[in-house]
């Protein structure tokens, strides 16, 4: 991505842990002002949208649908440049179909984890000059 804009972020949970993404969601929505779209497949996707709705702009099930195939199509018909598109979300074994298209694919339980790290990072940094 040329610009390092994301005008869409695809989110899919799966197993990483969602309040640590949310909060980088928070975070990205309001740096890009980009549009969240969540790929709810679950209850607890359910239960995410129905405490964080402002967050998201719309909720995709892809039912029985490959979720690259469903992701594709929501682009084309909402005329979302794939080239400006963040997915966040593991992809099927050897699916690459979102990266060719030009999405920036990101694995959310690395992202989770990095952020962890970042926060202990800071945690450690801060804490001897609070105790001086």
């Amino acid at each position: 991505m040329s610009d390092s804009r994301y005008t869409a972020i695809f989110i899919n949970f799966e197993g990483a842990d969602r309040d640590i993404l949310t909060r980088q969601l928070k975070m990205l929505k309001e740096r890009f002002r980009a549009h969240v779209i969540l790929i709810g497949s679950s209850d607890d996707d359910r239960d995410l949208l129905d405490k964080n709705g402002a967050l998201f702009e719309e909720e995709i099930t892809p039912g029985d649908s490959d979720i690259t195939d469903t992701v594709i199509a929501f682009c084309k018909q909402k005329h979302i440049d794939m080239k400006e598109a963040m997915y966040i979300g593991k992809l099927g074994d050897g699916d690459s179909r979102l990266k060719e298209s030009g999405f920036d694919v990101k694995d959310p339980v690395k992202m989770a984890e990095s952020y962890k790290k970042a926060m202990d990072m800071l945690q450690n940094m801060v804490s001897p000059i609070i105790k001086k």
